[in-house]
Formats: structure tokens, C-alpha cells, sequence
């Protein structure tokens, strides 16, 4: 399971860092374009790339239950990226390059992946079985009942043929989905 949704989240937060504004935009506008198309969700590259991407990690499964735990992850992300509001805290350029400092407020998505991985090692440890469907299962409903909590973190634009482009980063990746602490708050700097 962990392997198929570190590729699920990872395909679509690369899809959001490839937006490159238009020739008037502002890094701040490029920002704000990238966690608006995030948090709906409706971006077609976006859908086809994570397509793809689990049809080549599907394990010798079976196929219905292999599609229906598939769901399940791509549901948990969707509700997860719906959860998300950014704000645009300030912005400085410097030639070609930018850094625009944001304040999120999303629920932590490291700590409820640790509190389902620990959930299963610890069932594993009292003889129970925990299939992928019900670790699927269980992060759905930890990101159903998730609060937000905010974070602040700098993403970095670069400029080329006159557009700004987000780089993509571990600050960004760590800002969206939150830093494991342990305690469920976390602060990005």
C-alpha cells in the first residue's frame, strides 16, 4: 500500500510543479494557480499520469480487490487535496529566480500514514491479519476526521522563456503532505 500511495501522491504533486505561468502572472499567481488545481483535483494530465502510474505497480493480486483498495487510496488523496488552503504570505525576485513564502493549512498526512503503518505492525504483533484493504480503509477515515493545522514553508520559482515554473523540493513535498512528528502538528520552515 505505501509504495502504490507514495506514487500516487508524488505523480500528483509533480503534475502540480510542471504549471508555468502565463508571460503576466507573478510568481504569487503561480502559486496560488498550482494549490487551486491541488485541491480540486481536476487537472486531466493529472488523472492520466496517476492512471498509469498504478496500472505499473499493480502486484500479483487479485484484480478486483487490487482496484477496489485502488479506489480507496485515490479517494483518501482526494478528500486529503480538498482539505488543503494555502496563502500567499509574501513574495521576493530575485532576477530568474523567486520564493514565494506560504501559510498552509492542511491536515498531516505523514502522521496518519505512521498512525496506519503502526496501527498494522502493532495488529501484526498480536497475530492479526492487515490486509491493504483495510489500511486503505483506515487512512480513508483518518483523513475523513483530519483536521487542518497550519504550516510555513518557502517554494522556489525559476523563470524561463519569460513564465515562472515551480521547482518541485522534499520543503514542498514536506509543506503539502506535513512532517511526521509523532504529536500530529508540525511546522515547515
Amino acid at each position: 500500500m505505501s509504495k502504490k500511495l507514495a506514487l500516487l501522491i508524488v505523480a500528483t504533486l509533480s503534475l502540480g510543479m510542471m504549471l508555468v505561468g502565463c508571460k503576466s502572472e507573478s510568481p504569487t499567481d503561480v502559486v496560488n494557480e498550482y494549490f487551486e488545481q491541488i485541491k480540486k483535483g481536476e487537472n486531466e494530465q493529472a488523472a492520466e499520469f496517476i492512471e498509469s502510474t498504478m496500472s505499473q505497480t499493480k502486484e500479483e493480486t487479485s484484480a478486483q480487490a487490487e482496484e477496489e483498495t485502488d479506489k480507496v487510496m485515490e479517494e483518501a488523496l482526494k478528500i486529503y487535496l480538498s482539505k488543503i488552503d494555502a496563502k500567499v504570505l509574501s513574495e521576493k525576485i530575485d532576477g530568474d529566480n523567486a520564493t514565494v513564502e506560504v501559510e498552509l493549512n492542511a491536515p498531516n498526512f505523514s502522521n496518519m500514514m505512521m498512525e496506519v503503518i503502526g496501527e498494522s505492525l502493532s495488529a501484526a504483533f498480536s497475530g492479526e491479519e492487515m490486509d491493504e484493504d483495510y489500511m486503505s480503509q483506515s487512512l480513508l477515515e483518518k483523513v475523513k476526521s483530519s483536521e487542518n493545522e497550519p504550516r510555513t514553508g518557502k517554494i522556489s520559482l525559476t523563470k524561463g522563456d519569460k513564465q515562472w515554473k515551480i521547482k518541485s523540493d522534499d520543503v514542498m513535498l514536506g509543506l503539502i503532505l506535513g512532517e511526521y512528528n509523532g504529536e500530529g502538528g508540525t511546522e515547515s520552515n
